[in-house]
């Protein structure tokens, strides 16, 4: 059982710093302004992530939660192979180069395009 299990079968308690060692949560606020922290993560997602990215890896995860290794790998390897492809990878690679923001194309409101 891992330390995170343990602790919600036994109830315990424990510090901020344990959670975050031992992969509860993956963010502490220090300051105490967590919708500045959280807008500005927001902002970082909205600004340099591609959004076919987004949701091929939300798909993926939905997918997979409970299927097998083998299955989860040899979909992951299909779906990085097709990303190869796309138009996102040169987008993300030239504005690189150009130190710039990239521009990614939106995603239609339910999309279609996620081939997971």
């Amino acid at each position: 059982m891992t330390g995170a299990q343990q602790d919600f079968v036994l109830a315990e308690r424990r510090g901020q710093v344990l959670a975050l060692r031992i992969g509860l949560v993956d963010h502490l606020i220090v300051d105490g302004n967590v919708l500045a922290a959280a807008v500005s993560y927001a902002q970082q997602l909205a600004t340099q992530c591609s959004p076919t990215s987004m949701a091929v890896i939300k798909q993926q995860l939905q997918t997979d939660a409970n299927g097998t290794y083998a299955d989860s790998v040899s979909r992951a390897e299909g779906l990085m192979f097709d990303s190869f492809r796309g138009e996102d990878l040169v987008e993300g690679l030239q504005s690189h180069l150009d130190k710039r923001a990239p521009t990614f194309p939106s995603l239609p409101t339910r999309s279609s395009r996620v081939p997971v």
